[in-house]
């Protein structure tokens, strides 16, 4: 039981019964036609109760058959990590039609299933194959076997084939192959597949289009992603990034704005930073520069402390309160609430650490349910399989609480590095600046004067102010960026 419960998150459905779906089961004794009745009315709570005096001891019930309708009973009483684990534990070839009919439509509506969170195995890959994408990628060749493989899959697994594009889609640009890449992700967005976010394929149509020079349709790409999306933040930044490369300074001293407003501070990392100084330097806004500068210091300082400490000890003073935070309120910002801080931005869309922390807070939640249908005698004695829940769900939330905390220790590893870098960045500008003024004389001229705008229709213009920011102001912010200032009449 133990072997596939790593891979899978928490999950709540049930498949409405259906006149006759049920009637493979047997119904020649009083209980077992008062079992296959409750079945057929959907009444899973109270056939659950009755299955150890119908077919706990019975040949039926020790079978493959046997085993797929217990199985199913488990999810529909939210027992689900516990349920689908049974199911892929037998055989899919032994089953009944009218039972594989059933585990069928369940297998391949599952949400879980179909983001590859739980993988398929043995006979099961025949109904429904979820494998992990691991393919090299190291020339054209190698790309076009890859597109290939994804359309020898069955025309009904789109999200198998998504995940082979996806694939494509994020090695084809670091050989150059862009087009490749616009390909795959065009092929992802009209397969209807449901197993990759539609914002990440948004950020990645951004960040393809950004590198094939097409920066127009790279920016609509990124204002694509919306505030809702964990990856909202990261796009503001590149959509600056894509603002500053066709030289609208305005568009991208905007975005800086939004990025270094104090209400964004936990989310936001040392990059933004380095780009507002980066736009300052480029408008000759010096000030602003060692401003920023001091901003980052204060928001920043006990930040990496913690970052530091993560990376080299795999724990900090915070991060045991904020994991019970995540068992209690999910995997989220929010769910962080005034810890954030004390992990790695990419903790939020980092999908291992993800895929850990969820499914430990289900087995937990499972390890109780079990706990509670036991003591109440609901299935006394029904399925040993039962019985066993709740160790067992102890044990497995505790080895993907270990699981984790490895992850999340590389993830601040890396952010450490990034916080390194940006800030030998940072230290370049500040260089330049007291370098400019001290040798620059054209720096004693005048700026250039701004074209005259209006305002039309109902908009409020509010002066910019750091220290008081309105919530309706982020990623709304507009600025107007005066050139540097030149000597009249210089000359070489």
């Amino acid at each position: 039981m133990l072997r596939r419960v790593f891979i899978i998150l928490t999950l709540g459905f049930a498949l409405q019964a259906q006149a006759g779906q049920f009637d493979y089961l047997p119904s020649s004794s009083p209980a077992e036609k008062e079992f296959l009745a409750l079945m057929n009315a959907g009444n899973f709570r109270q056939a659950l109760t009755a299955w150890n005096s119908s077919h706990g001891l019975t040949s039926f019930g020790q079978s493959a058959d046997g085993k797929a309708t217990y199985a199913f009973l488990m999810l529909q009483n939210g027992l689900n990590l516990s349920g689908l684990d049974l199911i892929l534990s037998t055989n899919a070839k032994s089953l009944d039609e009218r039972v594989l009919k059933i585990w069928k439509t369940e297998l391949k509506n599952n949400v879980f299933i179909q983001k590859g969170w739980m993988q398929t195995a043995g006979s099961w890959k025949s109904i429904y194959q979820n494998d992990p994408v691991n393919l090299k990628i190291k020339n054209a060749k190698d790309i076009q076997k890859a597109f290939s493989i994804a359309e020898l899959l069955p025309k009904d697994n789109a999200n198998e084939k998504a995940r082979v594009w996806f694939h494509i889609a994020t090695l084809a640009p670091q050989i150059n192959q862009v087009d490749s890449a616009l390909r795959a992700l065009k092929l992802i967005r009209e397969s209807g597949q449901t197993a990759i976010g539609q914002d990440i394929v948004s950020q990645a149509y951004g960040r393809a289009l950004f590198q094939k020079g097409d920066l127009d349709a790279a920016m609509q790409a990124f204002l694509e992603v919306p505030k809702s999306s964990s990856l909202w933040v990261e796009t503001v930044e590149e959509r600056a990034w894509t603002s500053l490369r066709k030289s609208d300074f305005d568009k991208a001293v905007g975005d800086t704005i939004t990025l270094l407003s104090p209400a964004l501070a936990p989310l936001v990392g040392p990059e933004s930073y380095y780009l507002a100084n980066l736009m300052a330097l480029k408008s000759c806004d010096y000030p602003r520069i060692f401003k920023n500068s001091e901003i980052f210091k204060t928001r920043h300082s006990a930040r990496l402390a913690a970052i530091q400490e993560l990376a080299k000890t795999g724990t900090n003073k915070n991060i045991n309160a904020l994991f019970q935070r995540f068992d209690d309120k999910g995997m989220s910002v929010e769910g962080a609430g005034p810890l954030v801080e004390t992990i790695p931005r990419a903790a939020f869309r980092d999908a291992k650490f993800i895929r850990f922390m969820e499914t430990r807070r289900a087995w937990l939640s499972e390890g109780k349910k079990a706990a509670e249908l036991l003591a109440k005698g609901e299935a006394l004695g029904s399925n040993s399989v039962l019985q066993r829940i709740p160790n067992d769900a102890r044990t497995i939330s505790d080895r993907l609480k270990q699981l984790a905390f490895q992850r999340v220790r590389v993830l601040a590893g890396a952010e450490v590095q990034e916080y390194r870098q940006n800030l030998n960045k940072m230290h370049i500008i500040e260089g330049e600046v007291i370098q400019r003024l001290a040798v620059d004389e054209t720096l004693k001229g005048q700026r250039s004067k701004l074209a005259k705008t209006e305002d039309t229709g109902d908009v409020l213009v509010f002066p910019y102010s750091s220290d008081e920011v309105w919530f309706d102001e982020l990623d709304n912010y507009k600025a107007r960026v005066k050139d540097c200032p030149v000597l009249k009449g210089a000359s070489l």
